[in-house]
């Protein structure tokens, strides 16, 4: 492989993936860095599904290269509504990788140091699961790791978890197969006071959370569960649905109570697994099909870019001069041991308008060659809750890689780089 490239993503998820497409499509060398064996991330490796609301009325604000990837995987059958197939979202995104001719992968790789000459990376040491040490140099650099391993290794000023420095909680996300839907409508049709105030029977996609008396009984006959309610979506292929029914530890970057919270990830799986099975009405007959394999991290270390998102942004639909990436879903704090109250069980999320995420949150403010997208971007942690979803996430990666590629080929500076200019970039290298 070479040494030298024109840009190097770190981090091979939902925006690490986008960003290296888009730079790669740029015609800018790219070098992407994944330190699993799997491009995805959460949404792979983690199983996280479905997409979070990003669309209002009928109009979709993310597209591009991320409508191209959800095209592939529809075409391989691994798509439904606004759900999809982990392990085809790996091939869609594999053969895409593959199609590139400007991009290289390499997996099972961590970043070991980083070298700083005048506030810009010089180049950085990587080292991959056999030992080998590989020495990268590049103009550019992005940090998609989730946890901000390039900007901490840059010693850039951080943003972690809330003011006391509490992470969100982490989930264990899994699969369960042999689901009846049609006893599922019917129960949520009968008991609607058993689920939160959005869930319908009438629903196109099967998405429940509720179940507040089956929980109780089973706390009451010993049964260990860690949340107030059971919540799942339906995927597809059969009768499956994805379940996201756990928040466990805050603290996401301390490995000893990470590793914790993986082991007792994997447990929880299985009882809530066990729980429905033996009191939800339609998993009588089902199994457990699959736990993901890395435990979901919501939130840890955030770079401090040139300009912090933050929650009035989200809140007051914030537009800016600058602002390139569109989303609409709210602020999504979870918590350790919520507790499930009246207020929150009556409450309907409504979309009717979009925000926007300015350039500046994407550039450090620190080094003058580091961009960030997805989990890592400079936001404040209520803003940063309902930007983390993978459709913005996605396009934050292909809306930076975009505004980098102009920055260097075009030698332009990124405050004279218009929103319209990367956008009309971005769909001229869309294969749509």
């Amino acid at each position: 492989m070479n040494n030298k490239y024109d840009i190097v993503v770190l981090g091979g998820g939902i925006s690490g993936f986008h960003a290296a497409i888009a730079s790669s499509r740029m015609g800018l060398n790219t070098l992407l860095i994944e330190k699993t064996s799997s491009l995805g991330g959460m949404a792979t490796n983690g199983l996280v599904n479905p997409y979070m609301k990003y669309w209002i009325d009928e109009e979709y604000l993310v597209g591009n290269i991320f409508e191209e990837l959800n095209k592939k995987i529809d075409d391989l059958g691994g798509s439904f509504e606004n759900t999809f197939d982990s392990e085809l979202m790996k091939v869609a995104m594999n053969k895409m990788v593959l199609n590139e001719k400007n991009l290289t992968v390499l997996f099972n790789t961590i970043l070991e140091d980083v070298f700083i000459s005048n506030n810009k990376i010089e180049n950085i040491l990587l080292r991959h699961n056999n030992g080998e040490k590989i020495n990268i140099n590049a103009k550019f650099f992005i940090d998609c790791s989730g946890d901000s391993v390039l900007g901490l290794k840059s010693k850039c000023d951080l943003l972690i978890g809330n003011d006391s420095k509490e992470n969100q909680a982490v989930t264990t996300m899994f699969v369960i197969g042999g689901v009846d839907f049609e006893k599922i409508r019917n129960d949520v049709k009968q008991n609607k006071e058993n689920f939160l105030a959005w869930v319908g029977y009438e629903m196109k996609v099967i998405s429940v959370a509720g179940y507040f008396k089956e929980i109780n009984q089973a706390r009451k006959d010993g049964m260990d569960l860690p949340n107030d309610l059971f919540f799942y979506v339906q995927l597809p292929h059969g009768n499956r649905v994805s379940v996201n029914s756990m928040d466990l530890s805050h603290n996401s970057i301390n490995p000893s109570d990470l590793s914790k919270s993986t082991l007792n990830g994997t447990i929880y799986a299985y009882n809530i697994y066990s729980f429905a099975k033996k009191y939800v009405k339609g998993f009588e007959n089902s199994y457990l099909e699959k736990i993901a394999p890395e435990i979901g991290i919501r939130e840890s270390r955030r770079i401090i870019g040139k300009y912090i998102f933050k929650k009035e942004d989200v809140l007051e639909y914030k537009k800016f001069k600058d602002g390139i990436v569109k989303g609409c879903y709210g602020v999504d704090i979870h918590k350790k041991d919520k507790k499930i109250d009246e207020k929150e069980k009556k409450f309907v999320p409504i979309y009717n308008d979009f925000y926007e995420i300015p350039l500046r949150s994407l550039l450090s403010k620190d080094i003058e060659n580091l961009g960030m997208a997805g989990k890592t971007f400079s936001s404040d942690f209520e803003s940063h809750s309902a930007a983390r979803i993978q459709p913005t996430c996605a396009d934050m990666g292909q809306k930076v890689a975009v505004a980098i590629g102009i920055h260097l080929k075009e030698n332009k500076k990124f405050e004279y780089i218009s929103k319209d200019e990367i956008i009309n970039n971005l769909n001229s290298i869309s294969n749509l």
